[in-house]
This record gives C-alpha cells, structure tokens and sequence, in this order.
C-alpha cells in the first residue's frame, strides 16, 4: 500500500490494528469500531510479524491496558471540568469519536500532516460522525508545533489534558526532555499529563536485545527510556504517578506478569504516567 507514510507514522497502522483486535473480543477493555478501518491493510501484516518473529505469536495485553486507563483518565479529567485536551502524536486514535465528551470540549490531535491527511480521508469515507471538536494538526514534533498549535485556537490559560501516547520511547533524551519543556511551557496550573515509558534500564537489558533489533531493523528504533520519571517530571512542576502494568490500577484482569520495579533489569520494564501540573518548579 502506498499511503506515503514513514516508518515511524506506520506504526499508527500496528496500533489501530492492536485495537481492532481488542474491540472483537468479548471481555474487550474498550469499544473501538473505527479501529480496523483505521489499520488499513497494512496494520495487521505489521502486528502478525512483530509477533511472529519477536512475540512468538503472544498477544501482549499492555495495547488493551493502556488504552482503557488512557480513557478513564480522559475522562475523569473531562468530568472535572477539562474541556482542552491536545494529543501529542495522536495517530489513528480514535477517542474524538468514540468516548463520551461534554459539550464544549475541544480535541487537538497533533501528528505527521501524511498520516493525518490518510486519517481524515478514511473517516469521511466512513461518515464517522466526532463527539467533540476536533482540530487536526500536520506537524513536526521535532520543530515548531506551538505555533500552529497557537493558531488553531489552544487556549494558554486554561487546564489542559496533553495525552503523550507511544512516543516518548522513539524520541532521545534530548529530544524527549525538550518537548516535555515545550508543553510544560504552554500548561496552566492544574492542567494534566499522561504518558507511557519504559525504563532504561530494561530497555539496556538482554531481555528486550530482538525487540530492540527489530524495531530499529523497520526504521523506528526505541531510543531512550527513564528509570526516574518522577525526578524527571518533578523538576519541571509535575507531580506525577507511576503506575507499573499489573498494579490494581493498570490490570483490568489482563495482566499475568509480575510487577516490574524501575531499575530492575527485566525484560519489558514498561509503566504508565499520570501527572498533574503544580506550578512549583514553572
């Protein structure tokens, strides 16, 4: 399929077509009905060789967990008032469309103007109907996104819900570091930040060596992770919470693996972050 998208924005299709495969189960975590659409042909193909030639056919629960605690979080913010939420490499997600938003809420999804422009191109084709304001970004990450950002209407004062989903692992330290700056920047007091990691260590570890490999081999390395995220975020005004996959509030009845502590070698040290902005270290 030629959709003129780069490796790293491909691995949107790897994603959406994780999701469709959660939405067709019966004990599903979350409703997705766009997801399949939205992997294309191409999705499954990707998901099928990452676990054939890594996961060895394993269906790995952290896509499910990961989404629904995304979504609770969302939403909970949204019930305490958040009516802005901006996510930061948003990809084929679909929650404009599929969660239960208060009027008024706007949604940016910033993103690689290819893969947004496949995105929309599909969703018409479909007639999905969004639940919310939606104000689709083409950017780099990388560059100046404020800016459009700015444009587009992003209200500088209020709280905001700033969703980093799947990133933050593709990125350097540097790069990583700068962008956490530039939201930190544009944050009021009270706004919200969710993410997903792993550790460094895990990721320097034996156990993670093939998926390493073959992520890097596909032209999206793993570059960096952080054993300390609460240091990290901290210094920055962030009080944040990490909670390991498997712990009471990231299992959903999926999780079978042990917890894994930061700075512990294991083979997929992976948490999930969420943050709330206190304005101490702005």
């Amino acid at each position: 399929m030629d959709d003129g998208l780069d490796p790293l924005a491909r691995t949107a299709l790897w994603t959406a077509s994780m999701r469709a495969r959660e939405h067709a189960r019966s004990d599903r975590l979350f409703d997705e009905p766009l997801a399949n659409l939205l992997a294309t042909e191409d999705g499954p193909k990707i998901m099928r060789g990452f676990e054939g030639e890594v996961q060895r056919g394993v269906e790995d629960p952290a896509l499910a967990v990961r989404t629904r605690f995304f979504d609770d979080a969302m939403i909970d913010a949204a019930r305490s008032g958040v009516r802005q939420f901006v996510l930061v490499a948003a990809g084929m997600d679909t929650r404009g469309y599929r969660l239960a938003w208060p009027e008024s809420t706007v949604l940016f999804e910033l993103d690689r103007p290819a893969l947004l422009e496949l995105k929309a191109s599909l969703l018409a084709d479909a007639a999905a109907t969004p639940a919310c304001t939606i104000r689709p970004l083409g950017v780099d990450l990388l560059g100046d996104w404020t800016t459009p950002l700015a444009a587009a209407g992003f209200r500088h004062s209020e709280p905001t819900l700033w969703l980093v989903e799947g990133l933050f692992y593709f990125l350097s330290a540097h790069e990583r570091d700068t962008l956490l700056k530039e939201i930190t920047t544009l944050s009021a007091t009270a706004s919200r930040l969710l993410a997903d990691y792993v550790t460094q260590t895990s990721l320097d570890g034996t156990g993670m060596q093939v998926w390493r490999e073959k992520m890097a081999a596909s032209g999206h390395p793993w570059k960096s992770g952080c054993d300390d995220p609460e240091g990290l975020l901290d210094a920055q005004g962030w009080r944040a919470r990490v909670s390991a996959y498997g712990s009471p509030e990231a299992d959903y009845g999926r999780w079978a693996h042990a917890v894994i502590e930061p700075g512990v070698t294991a083979t997929r040290g992976r948490y999930l972050i969420s943050a709330v902005l206190d304005g101490s270290a702005v």
